[in-house]
């Protein structure tokens, strides 16, 4: 699925000039034939910020998140839809947030990891397989490199626990899909790495964790249900299912919770 409706892969000469008139005031200094620069990246043209990145059409642009009035005002929408009953299924949730582009809601789940600082960027739809589509995959970069997120919306309202806080058949059914994503990419990473290539900056390569397995690097969430829905039985099973499974349980509320 299209994230933007541009392609970031070019820039426009008006784009162009304004991104060197930056880099000129980025020199501050010269030591022999040295420039010596400061950093003024998110003073770029926000083209050029997703033009320099390793997926340009794909680019979670943090500068974004300083419009934080805008983005509570859209995050309050979507919980206030939840609420009343105007989204009612995980495909309305994913229209909403294609619709509004708040891709900022998906991508606040790297909040729960150390990596997706550096650098972020959002997969809607992504397709690992004729038989396996992902509903977003989620790439960030810390100083160690690249790692992978692999996100399984699921029912916001039913079946979500049961009683006792078990989890019910909206959490299961989740699980079980993340693990077929799972087995499907220990034995299919190269395929992967196929179709991932496909959109990346042309004139930048992907480095070694696209081309080389490592299950370090992917993680696995499932998203269904609201806060009230867990109690400490259903908390308890969300740790056992990480430290034991790495595949992340969340509510649809800390998806709305934008740090």
């Amino acid at each position: 699925m299209k994230v933007y409706e541009r392609d970031y892969t070019v820039l426009t000469s008006t784009e162009r000039s304004e991104y060197d008139l930056i880099l000129e005031k980025e020199k501050v200094d010269r030591l022999g034939e040295l420039d010596i620069r400061v950093n003024l990246f998110r003073k770029y043209p926000k083209a050029a910020r997703h033009f320099l990145s390793l997926f340009p059409n794909n680019y979670l642009d943090t500068v974004d998140l300083e419009n934080s009035e805008e983005i509570k005002s859209v995050v309050n929408q979507f919980l206030t839809m939840l609420n009343d009953g105007s989204i009612t299924n995980e495909r309305e949730i994913a229209r909403f947030i294609q619709e509004i582009k708040a891709y900022y809601i998906l991508g606040s789940i790297f909040n729960y990891y150390d990596f997706g600082h550096h650098e972020a960027f959002i997969f809607p739809e992504f397709q690992l397989s004729s038989t396996y589509k992902v509903d977003y995959l989620l790439i960030g970069r810390n100083s160690d490199g690249y790692s992978f997120i692999f996100v399984e919306l699921e029912h916001p309202e039913k079946q979500i626990t049961l009683a006792d806080g078990e989890l019910g058949n909206a959490f299961r059914k989740g699980i079980k899909q993340v693990k077929d994503w799972r087995s499907w990419i220990f034995g299919n990473f190269s395929t992967l790495t196929s179709t991932i290539i496909k959109y990346k900056h042309p004139d930048k390569q992907l480095p070694d964790e696209f081309y080389t397995f490592d299950p370090t690097r992917c993680n696995y969430v499932v998203v269904a249900g609201r806060r009230e829905d867990l109690n400490d039985t259903t908390r308890r099973i969300r740790r056992e299912h990480l430290e034991e499974q790495k595949i992340r349980l969340l509510h649809y509320d800390n998806i709305c919770d934008i740090r």
